[in-house]
């Protein structure tokens, strides 16, 4: 409507302006040798207002944030729904599968939503396990373990290992202290803004049902606002007053507390980004305090760099774990993996157990992660060349709930279509995929993987059996079911594991 009336006003400008008792020649108020608000001047203002509009929507409509900050915010859900063991400690693992094995050494790695894996809905991304993959696939027999929980600080971390069982429970044989720049928050000692003051309290502008023209554009401008206050933020953290508020009240204690327990502990910088201003600015004078209490610090800059010295596009963009979510996408965590495993293999042989037979090691097909938790898969059959699992396909009638950003029991992104996620705990060549169910009517399947020249799963989605000689790492499964209803699905799959 807009665009006709814009060119039917620039032709009858072009036909009529130069004649001198045109419409476009007269003013709003006019006097002898004055014009106030000539009409030739509105219609450009007109037109420049529906240039702005039409480029504010193609901006909105490209840039889909609004969808992206509901695929995030519906994945974190799903998370702690998924994560939720009600054990004293927050232990990474899905609820229901509790299991400490016996026997393999045993390291536990400590941190915040960098091991929570914010923004990730497979459990198998998160920089940990690619390092307990990583180790696996160099020979070596270790169970990793992890606590995390998003917006946690050291101290929190410092009350985990004092006063939950977690020690007792695990018998750790290696601690990793995962540290981020948010780390080194006081809040909870010593009054003071915290994450969730500056940035949260924002959110309540993007709730609701999205505007109608616009409805990417308000929460794009409240993220960057957000994110400017949250920069903010994290420099006061390092400040020499607050850093020796949490050396004295922090380090110094987890450094006793580790000293007294006897077991090797060290610290792994957690960058998400390879930036080497950013990072010694908010990194430079914390690291030098952990290793005065007492724990080597393994910083993995250089290398960092080394790996990614000029990201381009097509590189950083998956530093992210999303456009609207900073935590570490899939570059960021299989590097921090492979380096976090380069330094136990070179330091720390002694607490690793090789598991004699390096390169010939059969593995299992095996779903360990799946999105939703209400999927919840009953293993039929696991073995190296076939899986079959039955699932409880979610209820497609279930609608979004906009006041708190969530898409229902369903992922959308990346297929823009309502889906389900099963994760390898290995990655899978597959040659078969085989959905079936009584009550099923049509299914369709989306294969992620890795991409060999890149190194780590891209993300990029391929939908079967295109795509199907390469390493998968999740299926993405959309089905109808008979009205719609929760139905109970067997998902068979044949293939063979490839590390």
């Amino acid at each position: 409507m807009l665009l006709c009336l814009s060119a039917g006003l620039a032709f009858a400008m072009r036909k009529q302006k130069d004649k001198p008792d045109s419409v476009f020649r007269k003013a709003w108020f006019q006097g002898n040798s004055f014009r106030v608000f000539p009409v030739i001047s509105l219609a450009y203002v007109f037109f420049a207002a529906v240039i702005l509009f039409f480029g504010m929507l193609i901006v909105d409509r490209t840039s889909g944030y609004n969808q992206l900050w509901y695929e995030c915010f519906t994945g974190s859900s799903m998370n702690f729904e998924k994560f939720d063991t009600g054990l004293s400690y927050p232990f990474m693992t899905i609820k229901g599968r509790e299991r400490i094995r016996e026997g393999p050494a045993k390291i536990l790695v400590v941190g915040d939503s960098f091991v929570w894996g914010d923004g990730l809905t497979n459990l198998n991304q998160i920089w940990w396990n690619v390092m307990a993959r990583e180790l696996e696939r160099r020979g070596y027999d270790c169970e990793v373990y992890a606590l995390g929980r998003p917006s946690a600080s050291t101290y929190d971390e410092y009350l985990w290992l004092r006063d939950t069982g977690v020690l007792d429970d695990i018998r750790p044989d290696l601690i990793i202290i995962g540290y981020v720049t948010n780390d080194a928050d006081m809040a909870a000692l010593i009054p003071g803004r915290t994450y969730y003051d500056l940035f949260l309290a924002g959110e309540g502008m993007t709730a609701g049902e999205p505007n109608a023209f616009f409805p990417n554009l308000p929460t794009l401008l409240d993220k960057k606002l957000g994110n400017a206050s949250y920069s903010d933020w994290e420099k006061e953290l390092v400040e020499s007053e607050r850093l020796e508020n949490y050396n004295t009240l922090v380090l110094r204690p987890l450094g006793e507390l580790i000293a007294h327990t006897g077991i090797p502990a060290i610290v792994l910088p957690t960058p998400e980004t390879p930036a080497r201003k950013r990072f010694e600015l908010l990194y430079r004078d914390v690291l030098p305090l952990f290793e005065q209490a007492g724990f080597p610090v393994y910083n993995p800059l250089d290398e960092f760099l080394e790996r990614y010295p000029r990201p381009n596009y097509r590189q950083s963009k998956y530093f992210h774990a999303s456009a609207v979510n900073p935590h570490p996408g899939p570059a960021t965590s299989w590097f921090l993996g492979e380096y976090a495993a380069d330094v136990l293999e070179q330091y720390y042989t002694p607490v690793l157990t090789k598991n004699g037979n390096h390169g010939g090691r059969a593995y299992m097909i095996e779903i360990n992660d799946w999105m939703p938790y209400m999927l919840e898969p009953r293993a039929l059959m696991e073995s190296a060349h076939a899986a079959r699992y039955v699932i409880e396909y979610p209820d497609q009638s279930s609608q979004p709930d906009f006041a708190n950003l969530l898409h229902g029991n369903f992922l959308a992104l990346p297929v823009n279509k309502k889906h389900v996620k099963l994760n390898f705990k290995y990655p899978v060549r597959l040659s078969s995929v085989k959905i079936e169910g009584a009550d099923l009517l049509s299914a369709q399947v989306w294969t992620l993987g890795i991409n060999e020249k890149l190194g780590f799963d891209d993300q990029k989605p391929k939908k079967w059996p295109h795509g199907s000689g390469r390493r998968v790492t999740s299926l993405l499964i959309s089905a109808k079911t008979v009205d719609g209803k929760q139905a109970a699905l067997t998902v068979t799959i044949e293939g063979e594991v490839d590390m």
